[in-house]
């Protein structure tokens, strides 16, 4: 891209961004409405002179956590002020009882106003959120900038490679620090054009890992998960459960969209297969003869993992490229995949190379990997312990990344 077609981009855009900025505002739980604060407009109270932490969504902000975790033990009085750019990530910072804001739209009036108020002396992005204005406005600014935890998948890598040209250029130019996931995404930052990358692994397998693997509470043996599933993959999970039940006729499935928002879609499709359905409430278990839970809301996964014995990871079945099978792992949950997971590629590597998770190549194959988990409860709980012992053993990544941030910060 060149660099003007960047400014008329976000020319074209103003329109629908200021709608959607009024949009937050008006779905906002009371008290949490920031109007036009992604346009720069920050509330009073934030601190100044603190480290500003970047992160989109939830599982960026659960990332986060670790590091959080990490500079708190070493900078006991540095103020952390986090932004986000979804309404889940929001509700993650504030129960990590820290000040939040909603991250700036990438005009750079907007970013130069939200440096100017905060004075940060160092920011944070976690993963790969490269915005020109954002990095050129913190150079102006003196702000040193940081991408911790990045990562690059074979789609991002092969789109930015195609596409960055210049302003790309001028990006990964402005950024002191890219501390990557793997040596892979070291490599790939480094053929785009960075200067100084370093692996430093991945926040999330530091994560608190389960002393011993939770218990499945009682009726809850012939369930299995679903996690984050998208369309046209909640069909294939579903064909895989018809088979499931015709072993096992009381068997259950959690099933989980990726986006909350998709839950009429989903519980119709269900229906439409003949299956019996209903939403999940903490607290009150399912009907006995309830073939499918759905899952409605957001940020309840971590949970869930440790009450099921069979987990699924959607997002691969389907070519999005999978999701973080971290979590489950943690809790001694090894997943069953499909063979789309090139956006966690690293990860799953290791899983599979310690046959510590399952691939399957479609519904049926699906549907009896599911069958023999059921069948061999103790086989499928040892391949649970490998996989948490996997991550146990790729911890450390948030203490590699403080000594790096202390460059600045001591």
């Amino acid at each position: 891209m060149r660099r003007w077609h960047y400014p008329l981009l976000l020319g074209l855009l103003g329109p629908w961004l200021l709608w959607d900025a009024w949009r937050r505002h008006r779905r906002a739980r009371p008290g949490h409405g920031r109007l036009f604060e992604q346009f720069g407009r920050l509330r009073e109270g934030l601190p100044r002179d603190a480290l500003w932490l970047h992160a989109v969504s939830l599982g960026e902000v659960r990332a986060a956590a670790m590091l959080i975790r990490a500079v708190r033990a070493r900078w006991p009085d540095l103020p952390i002020v986090v932004s986000t750019t979804t309404e889940t990530g929001a509700e993650a910072a504030r129960a990590l009882d820290l000040p939040h804001f909603y991250a700036p739209f990438d005009y750079a009036f907007a970013q130069r106003r939200v440096l100017a108020r905060l004075r940060p002396r160092l920011m944070v992005v976690m993963e790969t959120e490269l915005w020109p204005n954002l990095v050129r406005e913190a150079g102006h600014a003196h702000v040193p900038l940081v991408i911790a935890n990045a990562r690059l998948s074979d789609r991002s890598y092969r789109r930015y490679a195609r596409w960055g040209g210049a302003l790309l250029r001028d990006v990964l130019g402005g950024v002191e620090l890219i501390c990557a996931q793997s040596p892979a995404d070291r490599e790939r930052f480094l053929a785009l054009g960075a200067g100084r990358v370093e692996d430093c692994g991945n926040l999330k397998f530091d994560l608190p890992v389960a002393a011993a693997i939770p218990a499945v509470p009682s009726g809850r043996e012939h369930t299995w998960l679903a996690a984050s599933t998208h369309p046209n993959e909640e069909a294939r999970v579903l064909a895989a459960h018809q088979a499931v039940r015709q072993r096992y006729p009381d068997a259950r499935l959690t099933l989980v969209p990726r986006h909350p928002e998709r839950a009429g879609e989903v519980t119709r499709l269900v229906a439409g297969q003949g299956l019996s359905v209903e939403t999940w409430s903490p607290g009150r278990p399912p009907r006995e003869a309830c073939a499918v839970e759905l899952v409605d809301r957001a940020g309840l996964l971590a949970g869930l993992f440790a009450e099921v014995p069979v987990v699924f990871m959607g997002g691969s079945l389907v070519p999005i490229g999978g999701h973080n099978p971290i979590e489950p792992a943690a809790v001694g949950r090894a997943v069953l995949h499909g063979p789309a997971v090139e956006n966690f590629r690293q990860v799953f590597a290791a899983l599979d190379e310690r046959d510590a998770s399952r691939q399957v190549a479609d519904s049926e194959a699906l549907g009896r990997a599911v069958i023999e988990c059921f069948d061999r409860p103790e086989s499928w709980a040892a391949v649970g312990a490998r996989a948490r012992d996997v991550i146990a053993e790729h911890r450390g990544a948030a203490q590699r990344l403080v000594d790096r941030l202390a460059r600045w910060l001591d």
